[in-house]
């Protein structure tokens, strides 16, 4: 893993097509989704992908998504969340709705034949947010109709 020496920290598990799998030193595994990975990680064979972005529906109920759809008669707010560069979009008076489905995007290591955990959660695939440097038009797009639960312990301190 000579391309991530210095920031993985932990070893995942393996993915059906063979391919270890590390987290990173600022992990980016949100709330109990560490229990799914083995599950998760059976179901994904990355047929040499470069970028493996998966929604995984395990067919029971394993979490709560905290992205949902908003409409016009949500109360929207926008705040810094801790280690962002730029506001999310938030709704407040939501409650988490249940889910079966784990998102999950991993990377190629460009020296070894193994993946790095970029992120996963409980939900569906999110796109980034529209300051990410990695955000597209479909990012714009989905984060006019989306919104992460307001939620005071995500927001950075002023």
């Amino acid at each position: 893993m000579a391309g991530y020496k210095d920031e993985l920290i932990s070893e995942l598990g393996r993915l059906a097509s063979g391919e270890y799998v590390f987290d990173r030193f600022r992990s980016h595994l949100h709330g109990d989704v560490i229990d799914l990975l083995p599950e998760v990680f059976a179901k994904i064979t990355t047929v040499d992908r470069e970028i493996v972005i998966e929604e995984i529906d395990l067919g029971r109920i394993v979490g709560k998504r905290v992205c949902v759809e908003t409409d016009g008669t949500d109360e929207i707010v926008f705040a810094r969340r801790h280690r962002r560069k730029g506001l999310t979009r938030f709704v407040k008076g939501r409650e988490p709705e249940d889910c079966s489905t784990v998102a999950i995007v991993l990377k190629r290591d460009e020296y070894s034949d193994t993946y790095v955990c970029l992120t996963a959660y409980v939900g569906a695939h999110s796109e980034p947010e529209p300051w990410d440097r990695h955000a597209t038009l479909e990012s714009e797009s989905f984060w006019q109709t989306h919104a992460l639960i307001w939620d005071d312990l995500e927001i950075a301190d002023s």
